[in-house]
């Protein structure tokens, strides 16, 4: 081999090492700055309009003059002029700040809103109860367990700690992601005859309940009453009408119910068995990490003023209407809606990781409770 020839092939491996070396380094640098903006995007301690900004630039394939347009599907029993369409309404402003159009579609059957998000036709997001989420994310939807988070400053310390970067992996599935919830009151026992003051008290009775809570059967199989499930409408009507004796729901209900069906014979026993949320799911390839966190983290900015419309909504219902349970039969009731969470929990309904996190918020705020040094959740 000649001394020229020798050197052409010397020179052209050297040239091609600094190719192969070059397009790694610029792989590399490309892959340090993304991570950079995805830092930057779930660092919930930096200012938020720098991590708009990096919101955008992560995602740019997303933005269609300079928006990414997502449509979101909200349940609500009375349509588009109920509290949770209206708020959502407010959402489709704030979500304009980080660069999201929304388009907002209010459904009053629930059903078909699940239908049309696993489709994935027409919902890119839809906000449903707690007890729904329970089918795309098993860890969020068991946040609504029956006794899990007895009051709302409870449910709001959760919504913190779900609000964390930390939590991500746990609210994201194989097609789904939790963005966020809103608090819609608690879930609580509706009576036909105030004479009934205690769950116990439904034996035999039938019982108006959701037809997509397991949770709602298993209390009715515990007190041995004659469950009758439905949609939230349907058992309103039900109710309304004298069919069941009682109904399990949330307090919206009553709104649903409106003044001129309800009765005076009627009460809501005062002590809730959960606490009633809406809940906003994603389909994972509209909702990256970075938006997904910051969804979650502009639903906890918001908590107090949902919470507040709850409580303007729920100001109508007279006080007399409040039906009062002496201390045993709140101490029975506890006893039971735990045998019911550790039931589901062994069924593989309820999450067990959701459970643990309820019962040490609940020991937060009570730390004298028994489970706080024997826990069996």
């Amino acid at each position: 081999m000649s001394a020229k020839t020798f050197l052409t092939i010397l020179l052209g491996t050297l040239l091609g090492v600094s190719r192969v070396y070059a397009a790694t380094s610029s792989d590399d640098l490309a892959g340090k700055r993304l991570d950079k903006l995805e830092t930057t995007v779930m660092n919930p301690n930096l200012p938020l309009e720098k991590r708009i900004r990096a919101l955008r630039k992560l995602y740019s394939d997303q933005f269609v003059n300079g928006k990414i347009d997502r449509t979101f599907c909200i349940w609500d029993p009375l349509g588009k002029s109920g509290p949770i369409a209206s708020a959502a309404d407010d959402q489709k402003l704030r979500s304009l700040h980080y660069g999201m159009d929304l388009t907002i579609i209010a459904y009053q059957d629930e059903k078909k809103l699940v239908d049309e998000l696993r489709s994935g036709d027409v919902c890119d997001a839809a906000l449903i109860s707690g007890g729904s989420a329970l089918e795309f994310n098993r860890f969020s939807g068991t946040i609504e367990s029956m006794g899990g988070l007895p009051e709302r400053q409870h449910l709001q310390l959760l919504m913190q700690v779900l609000a964390s970067p930390k939590m991500a992996d746990r609210l994201t599935g194989d097609e789904y992601v939790f963005l966020g919830l809103a608090t819609i009151g608690g879930t609580y026992a509706f009576m036909g005859d105030r004479s009934q003051r205690s769950l116990m008290s439904l034996k035999n009775r039938k019982l108006a309940i959701s037809e997509d809570d397991p949770a709602m059967a298993a209390i009715a199989s515990s007190i041995r009453a004659d469950a009758v499930p439905g949609s939230m409408m349907a058992s309103v009507q039900t109710f309304a009408d004298g069919e069941t004796s009682s109904m399990i729901s949330s307090i919206i209900a009553y709104l649903v119910m409106g003044s001129g069906q309800v009765s005076p014979n009627i009460g809501i026993l005062r002590e809730p068995l959960a606490q009633s949320t809406v809940q906003l799911i994603g389909r994972l390839d509209k909702f990256p990490a970075g938006l997904a966190q910051i969804l979650r983290e502009d639903f906890l900015f918001k908590f107090e003023n949902y919470a507040r419309r709850v409580d303007k909504e729920q100001a109508i219902i007279p006080e007399n209407f409040w039906i009062d349970m002496n201390e045993a039969d709140k101490a029975k009731q506890e006893i039971m809606l735990r045998d019911v969470r550790l039931k589901l929990r062994d069924q593989g309904v309820y999450d067990p990781a959701m459970l643990r996190l309820e019962r040490k918020i609940r020991c937060k705020f009570a730390p004298g409770r028994d489970e706080c040094t024997n826990p069996v959740e």
